[in-house]
C-alpha cells in the first residue's frame, strides 16, 4: 500500500516509462477530506477511460475551506487513498491548484466531478487554469456523473457543527441558495464606505510567568516577544476595503509617535486615508501582556488622551468630513470613547442622511460615562449584550427585552446585539422581526478582531437592503475568520471568505 504513495519527482520519471509502453494516464485531483460513495464513483469512472490512475491531494497549509480543514491530515487523506484498488498512484501538491502536477504528469485525461462543469461556480479560478494547463499538453478534462455526497456537509453535520448551527444552516439553504448568498458579497463592492472613528496601534508583549517576586507581593513576568498591530478603525476599513472597491477612512493621529509609516505600509492601496493631527498628544497605544501558554491577556497598559480637541481640530476635522461624506455611500462610526466624536460632528454626520452604523464602545477608559444614546438615530446599532446591559442597568431582563427596551430610547432601523459563543442577534424596528446566527468560529485565538469584522460587513449589506440573515450570517462568518488570530494580525481575504461560506453551507 506505502508503494502507491510518492513523490512528484518519482511518480513523473514512472509515467513517462509507462507513457513511452502507450498507457493512458487519467488524474483526479481534490482534497478527499472524507472519503464517501461518490469519490469511489468518481474514480472508477475515471479509471474506464485509462490504463493508470493517479489520485493527488491538497496539502493541508493550502487548503482553503475554513477554519479546522482539512479535517483529516494529509497522512491520513493518502493513506485512505491508497487504500483504493481502483487507484494506482498517490501524490500531494503543495499548491493551492493541481496546475504543477499537470505540468510534471501531462495526463491524458483529467477528471473533476459534475458539480465543476460550471467554471463561474469556482471562487479561486482554479479550475480553469488546470483546464489550460492539460489542453496545453494535449489532454483532455473530463466530467464525471453518477450519485454526488458532499465531504464539507457530511464533515459539517457530523464533526464539525453543533446543532444550532446546523439547524441555522439547514433553514438559510431552504430559502437562499449558495449563488444568490455568494451575489450578496459580490454586491457589496459597489458600496464605498467612510470609515470614521479614532486609530489605535495595539501592542501585544507576550511573556512567561517566572513566579512573584522573591521580596515583595507582584508577579515577574519574562518578555520573549512583541507584536504590533493595527486597531481602532484601522481594521475595520481593511475588511470593507477586501469587498469594496474603495474605501475613505477619516481618523486621528496624534502629533507624537504618530505610527504614521506603520500604518501607511499596511493600509490596503484602495484605503484613502485622511487624518487630522491632535497636537500635543501621541497615537493611542495599547500595550497588552500576554501569556504565551495559554492566551490569556495578564495586563494592560494604555497610552492615550482623552481631552477634548482644540475648536481648531474639530473645524478641520468636519471640513474633511463634508469632503469625503460626498462620494461615500455610508458611513460606519466607531466611537471608543476617546473624543473623537464631538457634539458638532455628530450633528454634521447627522445632516448627511447617509447610512449610518454606530458601534459605541465601553471600554476601560469610558466605562460608566460612555453611552449609545448620545446618538439619536442610526440606520444600524451594534453593540454586545455587556455593553447593552450596561447602558440599560439591567442585569435579569432577556435580551429580547433589552432590545426593545433600547428601541424606545433610540431611533434606529437595525439593533445587533453580539452575545460571545451564542452568537449574535438582529432586530428591525421597522418589521418587528428578529433572527438569531449562532457564532461559527471554531478556534478562537483573540475576540479582539471579531467586531472589527462582523460590524462594517454587516453595515454594508444591510445598507444594500440584503436580507437580515444573510447579511447577519456573512458577517458573522467574517467574525469567526478574523478570530482565528491576535488582535488584527489579519484581515479579511475574499477567496478565503468565500470559500469558508461555500463550505459552510454546503
Amino acid at each position: 500500500m506505502k508503494s502507491k504513495i510518492l513523490q512528484l519527482k518519482k511518480l513523473s520519471k514512472i509515467i513517462l516509462q509507462l507513457k513511452k509502453r502507450k498507457k493512458k494516464i487519467s488524474l483526479c485531483h481534490g482534497v478527499f477530506d472524507l472519503l464517501h460513495p461518490g469519490h469511489i464513483q468518481h474514480f472508477e469512472q475515471a479509471k474506464k477511460n485509462s490504463d493508470i490512475l493517479i489520485v493527488s491531494i491538497t496539502t493541508d497549509k493550502k487548503v482553503i475551506k475554513g477554519p479546522g480543514r482539512p479535517y483529516f491530515s494529509e497522512k491520513l487523506r493518502m493513506h485512505a487513498l491508497s487504500s483504493l484498488q481502483v487507484v494506482d498512484y498517490v501524490v500531494s501538491s503543495n499548491d493551492k491548484s493541481a496546475v504543477n502536477i499537470i505540468k510534471s504528469l501531462k495526463p491524458d485525461y483529467y477528471v473533476k466531478g459534475s458539480d465543476y462543469k460550471n467554471f463561474q461556480h469556482d471562487s479561486t479560478g482554479k479550475i480553469k487554469l488546470e483546464t489550460r494547463e492539460v489542453k496545453k499538453h494535449g489532454g483532455k478534462v473530463l466530467f464525471t456523473g453518477g450519485i454526488t455526497f458532499s465531504s464539507s456537509n457530511l464533515i459539517n453535520k457530523e464533526f464539525f457543527y453543533n446543532k444550532d448551527q446546523n439547524n441555522f444552516i439547514s433553514r438559510l439553504k431552504k430559502n437562499y441558495s449558495l449563488k444568490i448568498i455568494l451575489n450578496s458579497i459580490d454586491k457589496l463592492f459597489n458600496n464605498i464606505p467612510l470609515v470614521l472613528g479614532d486609530t489605535i496601534i495595539d501592542e501585544y508583549v507576550f511573556c512567561s510567568a517566572v513566579g512573584k517576586s522573591g521580596k515583595e507581593s507582584y508577579m515577574v513576568l519574562q518578555e520573549k516577544n512583541s507584536e504590533k498591530f493595527l486597531g481602532g478603525v484601522l481594521p475595520i476599513a481593511q475588511n470593507l476595503a477586501e469587498v469594496s472597491r474603495k474605501v475613505n477612512l477619516l481618523t486621528c493621529l496624534g502629533s507624537k509617535n504618530d505610527n504614521k509609516k506603520k500604518i501607511s505600509q499596511e493600509l490596503k492601496k484602495n484605503i484613502k486615508l485622511n487624518f487630522i493631527t491632535k497636537r500635543g498628544s501621541t497615537t493611542i497605544i495599547k500595550k497588552r501582556f500576554i501569556d504565551q501558554i495559554d492566551n490569556t491577556k495578564l495586563l494592560g497598559i494604555y497610552s492615550l488622551d482623552n481631552e477634548h480637541y482644540s475648536k481648531k481640530d474639530e473645524t478641520n476635522l468636519i471640513r474633511k468630513f463634508k469632503s469625503l461624506i460626498r462620494n461615500s455611500d455610508l458611513i460606519t462610526l466607531s466611537d471608543y470613547g476617546h473624543g473623537f466624536f464631538t457634539q458638532n460632528f455628530i450633528r454634521e454626520i447627522y445632516k448627511t442622511k447617509k447610512f449610518t452604523a454606530i458601534n459605541a464602545q465601553v471600554n476601560s477608559s469610558s466605562f460608566g460615562y460612555h453611552t449609545i444614546t448620545k446618538y439619536k438615530k442610526a440606520n444600524l446599532v451594534l453593540m454586545n449584550e455587556l455593553e447593552l446591559r450596561h447602558e440599560l442597568r439591567d442585569k435579569l431582563s432577556t435580551r429580547i427585552e433589552l432590545i426593545k427596551k433600547l428601541e424606545k430610547r433610540i431611533k434606529c432601523e437595525f439593533i445587533t446585539i453580539t452575545h460571545g459563543k451564542t452568537g449574535a442577534t438582529i432586530y428591525s424596528c421597522k418589521n418587528k422581526k428578529f433572527f438569531h446566527v449562532p457564532a461559527f468560529a471554531r478556534k478562537v485565538v483573540d475576540k479582539v478582531g471579531a467586531g472589527d469584522a462582523l460590524f462594517p460587513i454587516l453595515a454594508s449589506c444591510l445598507k444594500l437592503k440584503i436580507p437580515m440573515d444573510i447579511s447577519l450570517f456573512i458577517a458573522s462568518i467574517s467574525a469567526a475568520i478574523n478570530a482565528e488570530s491576535y488582535a488584527n494580525k489579519t484581515s479579511l481575504n475574499l477567496v478565503y471568505f468565500k470559500k469558508f461560506i461555500e463550505h459552510a453551507i454546503k
